[in-house]
């Protein structure tokens, strides 16, 4: 169950739409599986392999970038810009498809 809460994590900091999940009519909570279920098929998808790891060593595996530089042999920074292209690549699919 920790990676779920660690991914809703991801999606809350990502897009900040927290509102969807606590909604009490429930279509906003409907609508946040929505978002969710986009959102695992563009990291399977659209980001490269490398963005993937990124993304999965920092979001569900709760590391650093500098142990996940050290474990793919690259610079922090290159981890670092690694996330900040994949969340924004992720967040202009779902706002192109999805309009907030």
């Amino acid at each position: 169950m920790a990676k779920f809460t660690k991914f809703d994590t991801f999606s809350d900091v990502l897009f900040s739409f927290n509102k969807f999940k606590y909604s009490q009519n429930g279509t906003n909570s409907q609508e946040y599986k929505k978002i969710l279920k986009m959102l695992k098929h563009i990291i399977k998808n659209e980001l490269t392999s490398k963005q993937q790891q990124c993304l999965d060593m920092y979001y569900r595996k709760n590391m650093n970038t500098i142990e996940i530089g050290h474990l793919l042999g690259v610079y922090p920074s290159t981890v670092w810009r690694h996330l900040q292209r994949s969340k924004k690549k992720i967040k202009n699919i779902i706002q192109y498809y999805h309009k907030f």
